[in-house]
């Protein structure tokens, strides 16, 4: 009996230090203007973020997905998360927030897997005259589509950015509305992929200048348990278990920056 005690202490006592050798650290993954909601998006994320804790081993992540960028700048007002992957816009537009922060890795998105990637211009036709309209389901503003994406055609032109892209797209291409519009890469390829017939009146008028993708930040460096979390993402791409849960984050894996 006695034997029996001392191994059940022993477990426990072994278990409640693997807990309390975890750190607990919270990630926010912002990205807007991308579909889905915080609560869609939460039961692939709690089975992300488990599997790369159970690799990583020492930490234990929990995190939030926001498609806009009030909701995500008050989350890290709020929670200040240790780390978030953070598209190319959210980080472009808002970094001077966070002067302490350091990129750390590189996302590599479907299907390309590469860590940088295009925006397109699409249009019918070619540019209308005048002010031009550029519709854009990220909130795109003109100083980020001249100077960062480097779009030469568009000299006078009014951003806005819209939840109904494809219906906006549909309107140009059937010629109720005189306008163009920006797809993210994601966007581009699904464009690509669709065979309804108003489609193949809309032609790609430019591509962007190549431009980071979606970038892992640490907020406030140092992190607790670098080395193991760096290592226990990098390690996914090559990881045939961590294959399905990639592919719904829409991932092929992570690298250096």
């Amino acid at each position: 009996m006695k034997i029996k005690m001392t191994v059940f202490i022993l477990i426990a006592v072994l278990s409640f230090t693997k807990t309390a050798l975890c750190a607990a650290e919270t990630m926010i993954f912002w990205y807007p203007g991308e579909a889905g909601t915080t609560q869609e998006a939460q039961p692939i994320l709690d089975t992300f973020l488990d599997y790369v804790s159970s690799k990583a081993q020492t930490v234990k992540l929990s995190g939030k997905y926001f498609n806009t960028t009030d909701e995500g700048l008050a989350f890290i007002n709020r929670q200040k998360p240790a780390i978030g992957i953070v598209s190319y816009f959210a980080w472009e537009s808002n970094k001077g927030n966070f002067r302490n922060s350091k990129v750390w890795l590189a996302t590599n998105p479907t299907p390309h897997g590469q860590k940088q990637e295009s925006y397109t211009l699409v249009g019918k036709g070619s540019l209308p005259g005048g002010n031009v309209t550029v519709f854009s389901s990220e909130p795109l503003g003109k100083d980020f589509i001249k100077n960062k994406l480097a779009f030469a055609q568009l000299k006078d032109f009014t951003p806005q950015s819209t939840a109904q892209l494809l219906f906006k797209l549909k309107s140009i291409a059937e010629g109720s509305v005189s306008a163009v519009a920006i797809l993210s890469p994601t966007e581009a390829v699904t464009f690509q992929k669709m065979s309804a017939p108003w489609t193949k009146s809309l032609q790609v008028l430019a591509k962007s200048a190549v431009v980071p993708t979606a970038r892992v930040v640490i907020f406030n460096p140092p992190l607790k348990d670098e080395v193991n979390l760096k290592n226990a993402l990098l390690n996914l791409k090559s990881d045939p278990q961590a294959k399905d849960i990639l592919e719904e984050m829409r991932l092929v894996g992570f690298s250096e920056p």
